[in-house]
C-alpha cells in the first residue's frame, strides 16, 4: 500500500511538472515563408514543443492594426471566446484554437497590395491569458491587377462554350457537383480558391489556365448525373491570383440538354 501511495504522489508531482512546463514562457521563432497577393506562409517554432500558442492577423483596415499588440491578442482572444460554441462539437478551446510544436501556417483570401500584421503569442488554454512577449511580423502583399474580363457562357446539347469579352487575358474555370462543395467548402468561391492554391502549389496552374473561346464536352466530366445540379464557376486568373468577379452558372445536367438555373455575376451571395 505504501508503494503504491509513493507511486500515486510521484505521478500528481510528474503531472503537475507537465502542466507547469506548458505555463513556462517559451521563445517563439516566425520564419515568413512566402506572401503573395491573397497568401501568406509562415514557419512557427517555439523552444518548448509543449507550450500552447495562437496567432492573430490585422490587416491595414481593421480598427486595431496601430492597437498596442496586447490589446490586439486579447481582442482576438475574445473573438476566440465568442465563436467557441460554434465549434463546441470538435473540442475544447486548447483543440480547436491553439497549436503545439512546429507549425506552418497559411494565411488565405488577403487583400491585395496591404500592410499586414501576423501576431503570435504563448497562451495559456484554461485560462486564456497571454505568457511572455508576442512575436511580431509584418508583411506586405502584392498588388494583383484587376481585368475588364466578363464571360458568356452557352450550352449546345453536350457542349459548354464559353466566351470571354477580350482574348488577351487567362481565365481559370471549374465544374463541380453544387450540393457536394457547398457541404464540403461552404461557398463554391471557397472551393475555386482553394483549388487554384492547390495548383499554384504543385505547379499546375499553368496547364489549366485559358485564353480565348473555350468549348468543353461535358460528358468528358467525371461522373456527371442526369438530374444532378452542378455549377461552372469562372474567374480571371493570372499567377495563381484572381483578376476579376466571379461567373457562376448553376445548371441541372442531363444528356445533350443542360438546364441553366441561375448565373451570378460579382458576388456569390448577391441573389
Amino acid at each position: 500500500m505504501k508503494r503504491q501511495l509513493t507511486f500515486i504522489i510521484l505521478s500528481l508531482f510528474l503531472l503537475a511538472g507537465c502542466t507547469k512546463e506548458e505555463l513556462v514562457p517559451t521563445e517563439i521563432k516566425v520564419k515568413m515563408e512566402s506572401v503573395t497577393g491573397s497568401r501568406a506562409r509562415f514557419t512557427v517554432a517555439p523552444s518548448n514543443s509543449r507550450a500552447y500558442y495562437s496567432y492573430a492577423l490585422v490587416s491595414q483596415y481593421d480598427e486595431d492594426f496601430n492597437a498596442p499588440t496586447l490589446e490586439i491578442c486579447y481582442n482576438e482572444i475574445k473573438r476566440m471566446e465568442e465563436s467557441l460554441p460554434y465549434f463546441d462539437e470538435y473540442g475544447t478551446f486548447e483543440d480547436i484554437f491553439c497549436y503545439q510544436g512546429n507549425r506552418q501556417l497559411t494565411m488565405r483570401m488577403l487583400s491585395s497590395n496591404a500592410e499586414f500584421k501576423i501576431i503570435v503569442f504563448q497562451i495559456n488554454p484554461k485560462t486564456h491569458e497571454v505568457i511572455g512577449e508576442p512575436v511580431v511580423r509584418g508583411f506586405h502583399t502584392k498588388p494583383v491587377p484587376q481585368r475588364d474580363l466578363h464571360f458568356q457562357v452557352d450550352f449546345v446539347a453536350d457542349e459548354m462554350h464559353i466566351t470571354p469579352s477580350n482574348n488577351d487575358f487567362t481565365y481559370f474555370w471549374q465544374i463541380g457537383e453544387t450540393e457536394k462543395i457547398y457541404k464540403s467548402y461552404g461557398s463554391i468561391s471557397n472551393y475555386l480558391y482553394e483549388v487554384v492554391g492547390l495548383y499554384q502549389e504543385y505547379g499546375f496552374i499553368d496547364y489549366f489556365y485559358y485564353q480565348g473561346p473555350c468549348v468543353w464536352y461535358l460528358s468528358l466530366e467525371d461522373n456527371m448525373k442526369d438530374g444532378t445540379q452542378y455549377f461552372l464557376v469562372i474567374q480571371g486568373c493570372e499567377e495563381g491570383e484572381f483578376t476579376t468577379p466571379i461567373t457562376i452558372v448553376k445548371f441541372i445536367y442531363h444528356p445533350n440538354n443542360v438546364e441553366v438555373v441561375e448565373v451570378i455575376e460579382g458576388s456569390e451571395w448577391q441573389s
